[in-house]
Parts: C-alpha cells; sequence; structure tokens
C-alpha cells in the first residue's frame, strides 16, 4: 500500500511526516541504546536535526520522483533491472546523507559523540528506512502506471468499437450506392467517354474503400488504388495541376492495412495552391514503409499559410487517421507534419508516415 497518492494531501505531506518518523526512531536507537534519557540534549539541536532530516527526506522525494517517472513513463514497458535500481538508491543515500551529518556537525548544528560509530548508526537506520520509503514510491507510481495502462486499454477498445461503428455505418446499403452510379452511368451519353470514365473510376475507388478497409491487404494494391485515386483527384485541374510520383518498384511480400495514406492525399488535393505541385514518395527501407507527400502553397498569401496548414492538421480526416494508427499499427508507426520554405520550390506543406511492418 502506498503512504502517498496523487490525489491525497499526504502526497506532500508524506515527505515531512517520513523525516519526522525517521529522525524519532533513530533517537530511539541512539538513546535508548546508550541508556540515556529519551530526547536528551538541547532542543535546539533537536529541532535543527529534525529539520534536517524532514529537508533531506524532501529532497530525496524530488529526486526519486523524477527518477521513477523516467522509469515507469512508458505505460507499455517496464525494462529497468531492479537490483540496479535499488543499488543506485543506496549509492544516492550515502553520497547524499553523510556530506549532510558531516556539515551539520561541523558547524555545530548537531552533535555525533560517538564519532565514526554515530555515522554507522545513521547510516544503519537510515538506509534501511528511507529505501522502505522508495518501496513505497515506486509502488505508488507502478499503481499509477498500471491504472493509467488500464484507461489506455479501455481507450483503445473504445477507439475500436467507434472505428467498427464507423465502418458499419460506410458499409450501409453499399448496393444501392453501385446500383445510383451505374443508373447515372446510363444516362450518360455514350460520346461523354470522359464522365463515364469518372463513373467508372468513382466506382472502383468506392469498392475498394467499403470492402478492403479492415484487413491487410497487398502494397501492390494500395498502391495501385493510389494511382486511381491520383488520377480521378487529377481531372478536377487537369491543366493546372502537376503531380509527381515516386514509388519504389519491389513490394512482393508487403502487405498493409489500406487506406492509411488516403488523409494525406486528400489533404494534398484539398490545400495544394500556388504553384500547384503535388509530390507523393513511397518507399521501403528495412521492413519500414516511408510515405512522404507534399503540397506547394501560395507564397503571395503569408498570412493564410498558417491557416491552411493549422486546418490541415486539424482535420477529421487527419484526426481518424491517427486514432486508426493507433490500433492497427500501436507503436510502430510515426506520423509527421509541418510547412517547410526553400528558394526554388516556395512554400509547401509535407507530411510524412513511417510504419514498421
Amino acid at each position: 500500500m502506498s503512504i502517498i497518492t496523487r490525489s491525497n494531501p499526504l502526497r506532500y505531506l508524506g515527505p515531512a511526516i517520513w523525516g519526522i518518523t525517521s529522525f524519532n526512531i533513530l533517537r530511539v536507537v541512539t538513546d535508548l541504546t546508550k541508556k540515556d534519557q529519551f530526547w536528551s540534549g538541547g532542543i535546539r539541536i533537536h529541532s535543527i536535526g529534525l529539520f534536517i532530516s524532514i529537508a533531506f527526506c524532501y529532497v530525496l522525494t524530488a529526486l526519486w520522483r523524477r527518477r521513477l517517472d523516467k522509469i515507469f513513463g512508458d505505460v507499455s514497458v517496464f525494462s529497468v533491472s531492479v537490483a540496479r535500481e535499488y543499488l543506485a538508491v543506496i549509492i544516492q543515500i550515502v553520497i547524499l546523507l553523510n556530506p549532510v551529518i558531516y556539515s551539520a556537525e561541523h558547524f555545530g548544528w548537531v552533535y555525533m559523540g560517538d564519532g565514526y560509530i554515530d555515522y554507522i548508526l545513521v547510516n544503519a537506520i537510515y538506509i534501511p528506512l528511507f529505501l522502505l520509503y522508495y518501496t513505497l514510491m515506486r509502488n505508488e507510481q507502478i499503481d499509477h502506471a498500471m491504472a493509467s495502462n488500464r484507461i489506455y486499454v479501455e481507450k483503445i477498445k473504445s477507439d475500436k468499437l467507434s472505428a467498427e461503428l464507423q465502418l458499419l455505418k460506410s458499409q450501409y446499403h453499399p448496393h444501392f450506392l453501385f446500383n445510383a452510379l451505374n443508373t447515372v452511368y446510363f444516362q450518360i451519353e455514350d460520346t461523354n467517354t470522359l464522365a463515364k470514365r469518372s463513373i467508372e473510376q468513382l466506382s472502383e475507388l468506392l469498392r475498394y474503400q467499403i470492402y478492403n478497409v479492415d484487413e491487410k491487404v497487398s502494397m501492390d494494391q494500395e498502391i495501385v488504388y493510389i494511382r486511381s485515386y491520383v488520377s480521378f483527384q487529377r481531372q478536377r485541374l487537369p491543366e493546372r495541376l502537376n503531380v509527381q510520383m515516386n514509388i519504389d518498384p519491389d513490394w512482393q511480400g508487403i502487405r498493409i492495412f489500406p487506406l492509411l495514406f488516403q488523409p494525406l492525399i486528400e489533404n494534398a488535393f484539398k490545400y495544394v495552391r500556388g504553384k500547384y505541385e503535388i509530390k507523393i514518395d513511397i518507399k521501403l527501407r528495412d521492413r519500414e514503409i516511408t510515405f512522404g507527400i507534399s503540397n506547394s502553397l501560395d507564397d503571395r498569401l503569408n498570412p493564410d499559410k498558417g491557416k491552411i496548414a493549422k486546418k490541415a492538421d486539424s482535420g477529421s480526416g487527419l484526426a481518424h487517421l491517427v486514432r486508426r494508427l493507433a490500433l492497427v499499427y500501436p507503436n510502430a508507426h510515426k506520423l509527421s507534419t509541418e510547412m517547410q520554405f526553400n528558394q526554388q520550390e516556395g512554400h509547401c506543406y509535407l507530411a510524412e508516415l513511417r510504419i514498421k511492418i
């Protein structure tokens, strides 16, 4: 059981209580073993000794809390040697305690009547007591980390259920949508080949999105989809838009959860301005897929560049992507976005997603 909890006043009073307790135990052992009267000596010396014990306890508490936060900061990984951890604690107590005692005796704040014997006695009492105190703090930190881990797991489960619900909603009567597209397709005159081709592309894209979203697909399939989606989007600005795609050719045996790059590509087409340039790079290095995409911004609209970047970062598509990545690739992905500037290209918005497979 922890003596201190994060929501309890004892978290702040605990070091004082432990410092007082440790000092009184020291007094009991030293006075009674020497057959002296308990708390014998001047009140000034004992008051100073009590204050030093309390202050020492607060200093160690601050140091140990920072140390424990580093050790157990990642709720999913506890990778520390307990023996080395406690050895470091003992060394820390010895290194901090003895100079404090020596300085206090030197200035006449405390009285060490038996010299080295008293030093040994103080260490013999304080080291076990403060190891016990560290253990209580450590258990508190573990309890907090495990509670945070349970909350994180429950959140992941909740997000997964929400994602499944969204999937069910997106799949609701998909045949109605395809039938509607089929009806529109046959209402278009045969001479309007561009419109018919757009309907065909849209139908293929929707079919891929609806039926392949919940299981892995080959990377080759995903690249075919990306090329089709880019081709479909380019029809909006066929003359002004320049799309450059640099994709590694060999993806044999690589499988991935689909549509993870879709929101980033969609953002690029949505916010492209200025030179109307979009660059897409998809690389495979050491079992890690790197997807990078950048779109140009309008350099003449300086006040709006930050707004565009902020909108791109805060869109619902990107938020859904972040949640989905946490579900399908926990601790195996990195998503970053930023605005860049160089003299040749001007301002551009860059997004990069790395996935370990």
